[in-house]
């Protein structure tokens, strides 16, 4: 018998002062609990108990033993506890990526209610750009990241990718913009600064393959004709359309929203926007850890709410 459970049982006898009603109360029979405690005082060579005829008084080893026993005893559930939370944390620490568009539509909802059922862990969320948020996936930062997909992702990476839903892209201007009440053509896009949201760094491009499909791309939009300003904030792009005329030519229509309460309103163009899948990106090696799992099933219970998905 562990010593833990020796003196849980001689905790009960001292103070209930009855091996009887200890016995009782441990689940034991009083021939073994009787047998436990002089076991006990063997060990230790003093005795604990002196015997009454109503029951048992400690003696003064007895009176120590069981100052020192139930302070041992609050100690050891004091480190159960922490033991427990400290657990809690390591199980259920989170990290997540998203880009700002994905936080505003649902993430920030997600986490409100991880906080609230794992009040004890830590959780960390980085906003940013979609290989920005690959980058700090592959090397551990971030548990999971939800972005648009990728096309031309370097498979070797060893990432997988799980759609959710689709969005379409659209262009948003201050209100009372030229542009505003106009079809707006990708000519006439040429006379207004460009402002792209958290653009591609040089330094990730390692990451996909189809680094040509991305030029074209650019070349589509003139990109390389045009004034183009950049940042990775969403609140320094609100105040750089507000007080100029750039124009964010490519962020998901669903912000409208949002960018509304900021007096920034849709472009309509001439050419349909872009449609992109969104979704979340997880290494293949933590797609059964327990917490991915959980705020996995969150964000799809998020989306449902929102008629999303």
């Amino acid at each position: 018998m562990t010593v833990d459970k020796i003196l849980a049982q001689f905790i009960e006898v001292a103070l209930l002062k009855n091996v009887s009603h200890a016995a009782k109360k441990l689940h034991l029979s009083q021939p073994t609990l009787t047998q436990n405690m002089k076991k006990l005082e063997a060990r230790l060579g003093i005795p604990l108990f002196e015997r009454t005829a109503s029951g048992v008084t400690t003696t003064e080893y007895g009176d120590l033993l069981l100052e020192q026993a139930q302070m041992m005893q609050r100690i050891y559930s004091n480190t159960l506890i922490k033991l427990e939370s400290f657990k809690e944390r390591q199980t259920h620490n989170l990290r997540i990526g998203t880009g700002h568009a994905w936080w505003h539509l649902f993430v920030s909802d997600c986490f409100n209610r991880y906080r609230m059922l794992h009040p004890e862990v830590n959780i960390h969320i980085d906003l940013g750009n979609h290989l920005r948020l690959i980058d700090l996936l592959l090397s551990g930062d971030i548990d999971l990241f939800i972005g648009h997909e990728i096309h031309g992702l370097n498979p070797r990476v060893g990432i997988h990718f799980h759609p959710l839903f689709t969005v379409t892209d659209s262009m948003f201007a201050r209100d009372g913009h030229p542009l505003c009440g106009h079809k707006v053509t990708p000519e006439a896009l040429l006379d207004f600064p460009h402002l792209k949201l958290t653009p591609d760094e040089k330094r990730y491009r390692q990451i996909v393959e189809d680094v040509q499909q991305q030029k074209l791309s650019r070349n589509r939009l003139h990109l390389t004709e045009q004034v183009v300003w950049s940042t990775n904030s969403l609140v320094s792009a609100i105040d750089m359309l507000n007080h100029s005329d750039a124009v964010l030519q490519s962020y998901p229509a669903c912000m409208a929203d949002y960018f509304a309460a900021h007096h920034i309103i849709p472009l309509k163009g001439t050419q349909q926007g872009q449609k992109n899948i969104v979704g979340v990106y997880i290494l293949r090696e933590k797609i059964a850890a327990p917490h991915v799992i959980q705020v996995q099933n969150m964000m799809l219970q998020q989306l449902e709410n929102k008629n999303i998905i």
